[in-house]
């Protein structure tokens, strides 16, 4: 598995200096990188107005391989009903060279909602296949609410094509929602697209359950509170300085051939950079990674 890095923790700085910071993240030793739009609605590629070709020989002049990306958009929840906004999105990435794209953040409201929603994942998986490109989901906590008495996790992987409908697994948010990330990854292989990393600190053991902050069978909604409003940013650490016991992942996902992993950090106290490097110095003493 290819240790990259998600773009997240430095987009505000990639928006504006796209080139200066490509070459800070090679500079920590990067090769891989998975991108995140947050205005795909109005741009869509990476969000910065370039075509594939412009954005191609900037990762290419610093020695960065574009992967793929996961998105959002100023109304998400009409976004991805929009087929035509999604198809200019996947040809993007498609002449972008990209094998993975993906949504960041989705909400599922109610169980009609929710049905329709798993369908267009369908559609899109469909036409993403076309395009030679694997459809994601990115995963929170909140898959652990209930909709019509099941929960939101189970009917999605019961209502999706597992060939059409993967996951970009973030193993932090996974273990927020008491989902074991390692037995997820080992029971649903074929659907491991990528992996995030971030840990979670010791001394916070007592809110590591987020169905404590959640009720069970209230969803949450696109205008209500959102994952950073339940959460302290003292809730995140580097990989390595909390409690997920990365061997075990990644010897999870080699063994299904899950081909990235991702160093994310939603906060930290340390400078952005030096987050990004704690994490990936950490990495690199484990077993099972490639950095090239």
């Amino acid at each position: 598995m290819k240790l990259g890095v998600q773009a997240f923790t430095i987009l505000e700085e990639c928006l504006q200096d796209f080139a200066g910071t490509l070459r800070e993240v090679h500079d920590l030793g990067f090769h891989f990188m998975e991108w995140i739009n947050l205005i795909a609605d109005e741009d869509p590629g990476l969000g910065n107005g370039l075509s594939p070709k412009e954005s191609l020989k900037v990762f290419a002049d610093n020695d960065i391989r574009l992967t793929g990306a996961i998105f959002v958009g100023n109304d998400t929840k009409n976004l991805l009903f929009d087929m035509d906004r999604i198809q200019r999105i996947i040809d993007w990435y498609q002449e972008a060279g990209c094998t993975t794209l993906g949504i960041a953040d989705d909400k599922f409201v109610e169980e009609d909602f929710f049905k329709r929603r798993m369908d267009a994942y369908n559609e899109i998986g469909r036409r993403c296949k076309e395009a030679g490109i694997h459809w994601m989901y990115h995963n929170h906590f909140h898959e652990q609410q209930r909709i019509g008495g099941k929960t939101i996790l189970e009917q999605m992987l019961a209502l999706t094509d597992p060939e059409l409908v993967g996951f970009d697994l973030d193993v932090y948010w996974s273990l927020r929602g008491l989902v074991d990330p390692v037995k997820f990854i080992r029971e649903h292989g074929m659907r491991m697209r990528s992996i995030h990393c971030k840990d979670f600190p010791f001394d916070k053991l007592d809110v590591v359950n987020m169905a404590k902050r959640l009720h069970p069978d209230e969803p949450l909604t696109f205008e209500g509170e959102d994952y950073y409003d339940l959460v302290g940013e003292d809730e995140f650490i580097e990989c390595g300085q909390g409690i997920i016991k990365w061997q075990e992942v990644i010897d999870a996902a080699n063994e299904v051939g899950c081909p990235y992993m991702f160093v994310e950090q939603d906060f930290s106290v340390h400078p952005k950079y030096e987050c990004l490097e704690l994490s990936k110095k950490y990495l690199e003493t484990l077993d099972g990674l490639m950095m090239e």
